[in-house]
């Protein structure tokens, strides 16, 4: 988010709504009191009504007057305050002469909620000028108990624009809320809204997914807590599959110490009671010997290894490297081989008609021949040839071994992590391991692809 603007995208909405809202209060009070107020006291529509407003209060007026049977002075004095104590309108009465300003008295509403204003002259004489005359033109006479006066009435406008007034700043009021409080209930809503979904997630469900749809401000942090969630979500899984290498690793490690540990025991066991013809066998079972115990200290040195590590990739012991794959596996599968013929197995390595490069870990594919070897030693018919065959392609090498099942064996690895671990071994190396099981014969196919680089 940019810091350096002047305003948010949120407070924009707000001042956007806030100016709306005047606009629309602005509009309102001017189509009360600017154009609906002038239209009621001076339209044609309301002529007649005001017209038929002044003749009932003249008329009351005079009413009045009769009843209390009031004097010419009496009147123009303005004397009696007792008209709007007795009749059902009350009025500003305003006397005065035509030679003297006239002069405003007290005022009260009528019960219709209409002001009037009375004008009261006395009448003239004879000799009065023809603009005295044209002046009382417009005035009604008032019979009084001793002569006449002249009287008009019209609106009080004053009156009538204060309640145009305060209406128009009633509907003022009420559309300027109509605008800004549904906006203020929006954002309250969008804020409890993400409020109780990072609720959830500080629960602990970590599952539920982030909402906050617009491009505001509150979108902004419900899309920074959706990618932080995510990223706790990827470094507990990352975490988990850490675990779960790292259980792996040591199992399969764990596991492949057997092998050239039982190897170990032995040739120990054959230095120990004599099973040897010459000093070439002793001195060769004995190089055996200190060879498995090489392959078991690097094996240990990488299970300590992955104990102290922090992430899958880490521990492995070793390389890379690029090694001369015929005679690699030639000396590999010669070993194994006789290993199987001094077990009852009829065993033969094959031989590689051509040299070839390999780019590989060599402790990784020793682990691969052990497990297999032991595997064929402990599940295959002795009674039945252990069949290998070697073909060499422009990309890959092939190593097919087929053999038959023995029968009480089942077939099946005790551990089950045997044939796991083979597959990841191969895979890091860049090669692959298939298996196929049909009826009682078992093929396992090896497959190691060619350095082309050297």
């Amino acid at each position: 988010m940019d810091r350096k603007r002047r305003f948010s995208r949120l407070g924009g909405k707000l001042v956007g709504a806030s100016l709306a809202g005047l606009v629309l209060a602005f509009v309102l009070y001017y189509l009360i009191y600017g154009l609906a107020v002038p239209w009621v006291l001076y339209s044609e529509r309301f002529a007649g009504y005001w017209q038929e407003r002044q003749e009932l209060s003249l008329q009351s007026y005079q009413d009045y007057v009769s009843e209390q049977n009031l004097s010419v002075e009496q009147v123009v004095g303005d004397q009696d305050k007792g008209w709007s104590d007795v009749t059902t309108a009350v009025y500003t009465v305003v006397v005065g002469t035509l030679a003297e300003p006239f002069r405003a008295a007290e005022t009260a509403e009528s019960e219709d909620g209409v002001y009037y204003a009375f004008s009261v002259v006395p009448a003239v004489e004879a000799e009065t000028d023809a603009l005295s005359v044209h002046m009382l033109s417009d005035l009604k006479e008032i019979q009084c108990a001793d002569g006449t006066v002249y009287i008009s009435a019209a609106p009080n406008i004053l009156w009538v624009e204060s309640v145009g007034r305060i209406a128009g700043l009633a509907l003022a009021l009420a559309g300027f809320c109509a605008v800004m409080v549904p906006a203020v209930v929006r954002l309250l809503r969008r804020i409890e809204d993400l409020s109780g979904e990072t609720g959830l997630l500080m629960a602990g469900d970590l599952s539920h997914s982030i909402h906050a749809p617009g491009s505001d401000e509150l979108s902004s942090l419900g899309g920074d807590i959706e990618r932080l969630r995510l990223s706790v979500l990827e470094r507990i899984e990352g975490e988990r599959e850490a675990v779960g290498a790292n259980g792996r690793l040591i199992t399969g490690l764990s596991h492949d110490l057997r092998t050239p540990l039982t190897k170990l025991m032995g040739y120990l066991e054959i230095l120990r009671y004599h099973k040897y013809d010459t000093q070439a066998e002793h001195d060769a079972f004995l190089r055996m010997a200190l060879e498995k115990t090489e392959q078991i200290k690097g094996l240990t040195d990488q299970l300590f290894a992955r104990c102290q590590a922090s992430s899958p990739a880490e521990g492995f012991a070793g390389t890379p490297e690029a090694v001369d794959g015929a005679a690699l596996l030639g000396q590999l599968l010669s070993e194994q081989c006789c290993d199987l013929q001094r077990e009852g197995f009829d065993a033969r390595p094959p031989v590689f008609g051509e040299d070839f490069t390999l780019y590989l870990r060599v402790e990784d594919v020793v682990r691969v021949f052990d497990n297999l070897f032991s595997n064929l030693r402990k599940y295959a018919d002795p009674a039945c040839p252990v069949d290998i065959r070697a073909e060499l392609d422009p990309e890959t090498v092939r190593l097919e071994l087929e053999n038959r099942i023995l029968t009480a064996s089942g077939g099946g690895d005790s551990h089950g992590c045997g044939l796991p671990t083979m597959r990841e071994l191969m895979e890091r190396g860049g090669g692959r391991l298939e298996t196929e099981r049909t009826g009682e014969t078992y093929r396992t196919v090896l497959l190691f692809p060619k350095c082309k680089n050297l």
